[in-house]
């Protein structure tokens, strides 16, 4: 039972970022990469909107109050460290750093899509 219930959650985690990237598309932006996998973890969706690299943190819960409160200070830097190093591989980004930000998008049971953009600032090391 507990296969079925993480291929599920799985599944539904691929269809909320679909929908995500959908949305955000809509918006104007334009998407760089999905799922991209670093050392420091995954980032759901890379988009670009205008100058600003955007690393999108996709939530799917039956509820929108649940999706919220499950990205926690500890992903946020995982998210965080991803975008750095990504930005780090390529040259083009790593002379010149784009503006960055980081955005929620969370997706609920019954489709309702609710859309943060700036959702945290990054964490700053002195």
């Amino acid at each position: 039972m507990k296969k079925n219930q993480s291929a599920t959650g799985y599944a539904q985690g691929i269809y909320a970022e679909e929908q995500a990237l959908k949305y955000l598309k809509e918006l104007g932006m334009v998407c760089i990469a999905t799922r991209l996998k670093t050392p420091y973890g995954e980032i759901d969706l890379l988009m670009q909107d205008g100058l600003t690299i955007v690393a999108v943190e996709v939530k799917y819960r039956k509820f929108l109050t649940q999706a919220a409160y499950s990205i926690r200070p500890r992903q946020q830097l995982r998210i965080q460290q991803a975008l750095e190093f990504w930005i780090s591989q390529h040259k083009d980004y790593s002379i010149s750093p784009p503006f960055q930000r980081f955005d929620v998008v969370l997706v609920c049971a019954t489709e309702i899509i609710s859309y943060y953009k700036n959702a945290w600032l990054p964490e700053v090391s002195y």
